[in-house]
């Protein structure tokens, strides 16, 4: 049986959703307002700036449709604001050929689309309902909103707006009723546990514990207690008995993270778990069955660990039933001011401050930083520059401010470091693989398109 949300991308029926209309041109207004009505999309319409910043404050909107031109100002001054203060809600722009050029600029740092005036309205309705589709993969996936950090508003795009991580809200979306295990594998902090999160709050078993295991932060002669549980009287200072990792998640799921630091003998009894789906605590006799997920994640690359016999590859299999990769931050620059703005509103928020955001320079200088540390160092980022910024907008400064308040570097020695890094391994990995895009790309561990578009910036040629 499928839910709402699936019936909803089969059919094509978005009358649970509703579109804000922006336009100060009646004769525009209300061709498309007649249009959205007969194609039984709710539409909320308003003239001006001021008239959307009111219907978005009462909320229920999912997506903005706006002039980039408006009496009271403009669409970028909107969709500024609206990045502040409604981060999470789409925007598409309709712009004069003379204003496109400001339209691509808004796409890049988050807006979702542009249409350039005229348009012929069927065109308009085609591209809405796609946009409109990718919004109900979202909210199918992140559908189970909660109270924590991990429990995500349906439709918040928490993840980024990446192409690459929309696919994987999806994915999630489709494992919302299956118990098979998930391999998460990329980076260090590229968002592995929050993926891991997000599956559990979106299953069948979400009311149900989620155990984080750290398996790099035991030790190897605790670990098979920590995880199994032992009787009392199981070994010297065993004086009560213990309920280990995998019996705490019961109904639930695991998480074990860094799954490739766990020794040989242990992986052996983890493949009994996965195979037997049972566990005996250390010094007892009687299997104790199991209902649970295994999510397990890993920076290694089980694949090589296998091959230099580190890693058991049955062990591997029986985990790698569906497999998550998650790219770095550095391959999807789109996510980059999307997820800093997300920061700033949640921090800001949390602390009662008066931060609004982010600078202009400040965001140019986020999007131009390489993020080796991924997520997790551009949050960190963003968290000292909300703790330590005296003023209402974050500025380049406080992005590079150190905790002893010196500045780390100068932005333009920062900026140029990173170009000249760039360049120089793009030549060489050019040079070394005989001009050869789709080479060259592994050999620096990038997409072709990432490739493509730096060779473009830098002005390099094959």
């Amino acid at each position: 049986m499928k839910n709402k949300f699936e019936q909803l991308l089969d059919s094509n029926d978005f009358s649970d959703y509703c579109v804000l209309l922006v336009e100060d041109d009646e004769i525009i207004c209300m061709s498309l307002e007649d249009r959205l009505r007969i194609e039984q999309i709710p539409v909320r319409v308003v003239y001006d700036a001021a008239g959307a910043r009111k219907e978005l404050e009462k909320g229920g909107i999912d997506l903005v449709v706006t002039d980039i031109r408006l009496p009271d100002g403009t669409g970028i001054q909107l969709f500024t604001d609206m990045s502040l203060h409604f981060p999470g809600i789409p925007v598409i722009l309709m712009t004069a050929y003379g204003d496109v050029s400001d339209a691509v600029t808004l796409v890049k740092a988050g807006a979702l689309d542009y249409l350039t005036k005229p348009f012929d309205i069927s065109d308009f309705i085609n591209k809405l309902q796609h946009h409109l589709s990718c919004i109900a993969d979202t909210r199918l996936a992140l559908g189970n909103a909660g109270a924590d950090n991990n429990r995500f508003k349906a439709g918040s795009g928490r993840l980024g707006k990446s192409a690459a991580m929309r696919k994987i809200e999806r994915l999630v979306a489709r494992l919302a009723e299956s118990d098979s295990s998930v391999l998460l594998t990329g980076e260090s902090g590229v968002g592995k546990e929050v993926v891991a999160s997000l599956i559990h709050n979106n299953s069948l078993r979400a009311e149900r514990p989620m155990i984080k295991v750290n398996c790099a932060a035991l030790s190897s002669n605790l670990i098979e207690s920590e995880l199994f549980g032992h009787e009392k009287g199981a070994f010297t200072g065993a004086t009560q008995q213990r309920i280990g990792r995998f019996e705490q998640a019961q109904g639930g799921t695991i998480f074990l993270d860094e799954i490739a630091e766990v020794s040989p003998d242990i992986q052996v009894k983890l493949l009994r778990v996965l195979q037997e789906r049972e566990i005996e605590r250390v010094g007892g006799m009687q299997p104790i069955p199991l209902d649970i997920r295994i999510i397990a994640a890993t920076q290694v690359v089980l694949e090589k660990s296998i091959r230099n016999n580190e890693f058991r590859s049955d062990l591997y299999w029986r985990l790698n039933v569906i497999h998550v990769d998650i790219p770095p931050l550095r391959e999807r620059q789109e996510d980059i001011v999307y997820l800093a703005r997300l920061f700033v509103s949640e921090l800001a928020n949390k602390t009662g401050g008066t931060i609004k955001g982010l600078s202009k320079e400040a965001e140019s200088q986020l999007r131009s930083m390489p993020f080796p540390g991924n997520v997790r160092e551009l949050k960190n980022i963003i968290e000292r520059a909300v703790a330590l910024c005296d003023s209402p907008w974050i500025g380049v400064n406080d992005l590079l401010i150190q905790d002893n308040g010196a500045q780390e570097i100068s932005t333009t020695t920062l900026r140029q470091s990173i170009e000249q890094t760039e360049r120089k391994a793009i030549n060489k990995a050019l040079a070394e693989n005989d001009g050869i895009i789709n080479q060259a790309a592994d050999s620096l561990g990038i997409s072709r398109k990432s490739l493509w578009e730096k060779m473009k910036r830098y002005e390099i040629e094959k």
